[in-house]
């Protein structure tokens, strides 16, 4: 049984994760908090490489008590600066899934760091996200936090597998045709393909300025493998 897939993002309210010149730090302080809470709660979080690129995160949990989850990193072409902070900071276990096209003397280098580095065995660099949720549960991972950013998120949503879609919608206005939607990818092509969700909860955040939505997603029976 794979992992249940909790996906987090908060965005402006024209629906942006970064502007074009990359800013994205759009949570208040009561919005990390939640952030970190819903973190301390599961067993592992994950990004994608461009995130840990751009905003070199640390993915753990720092406004709340509570325990580090594992980082799990995806990175088809193991992109990532290996003095990333998710590589030299101890405090909690790392996982990079990359392919057979990265660097066979970067793996080495990263593994000798602590960072435990998974390659799957693909044609291509992308990792579908069916076989790396199945490697998670065999390590046993029950629950995984994903928090972007947006063609990451795409994958999740385009393979149908994730549970819950968690928005916090900051008071911003971002614009840009350039700026980082929520859900990048190829997209759907027609309102068949769309995926469904049932809205759960609104919770106003006690800033004042911004709103939390919680949703479910609507099953399809839809998996796929290519």
């Amino acid at each position: 049984m794979r992992p249940y897939v909790v996906i987090y993002v908060t965005a402006s309210v024209d629906g942006k994760i970064a502007a074009v010149g990359g800013y994205s730090k759009f949570s208040c302080i009561y919005d990390l908090r939640r952030l970190h809470k819903l973190r301390a709660s599961v067993d592992a979080v994950l990004v994608g490489a461009n995130t840990v690129i751009n905003d070199n995160p640390l993915l753990t949990v720092r406004y709340v008590p509570g325990r580090n989850p594992v980082r799990v990193i995806i990175d088809g072409l193991l992109k990532i600066p290996e003095n990333a902070r998710i590589v030299e900071d101890r405090s909690a276990k790392t996982i990079i899934f990359t392919t057979r096209n990265a660097d066979k003397d970067k793996v080495l280098r990263l593994m000798s760091k602590g960072v435990n580095v998974v390659v799957i065995n693909t044609s291509d660099n992308h990792i579908n996200p069916n076989y790396l949720l199945r490697e998670l549960s065999l390590r046993g991972i029950r629950t995984l936090l994903v928090e972007g950013g947006g063609e990451t998120i795409w994958n999740f949503i385009k393979y149908g597998v994730f549970d819950e879609f968690r928005i916090t919608l900051s008071p911003y206005i971002v614009g840009g045709r350039k700026a980082t939607p929520i859900v990048g990818g190829e997209g759907f092509k027609n309102v068949f393909d769309f995926t469904n969700l049932t809205l759960k909860n609104i919770e106003p955040c006690e800033c004042g300025n911004e709103v939390h939505l919680v949703y479910h997603r609507v099953p399809t029976g839809r998996v796929l493998f290519s």
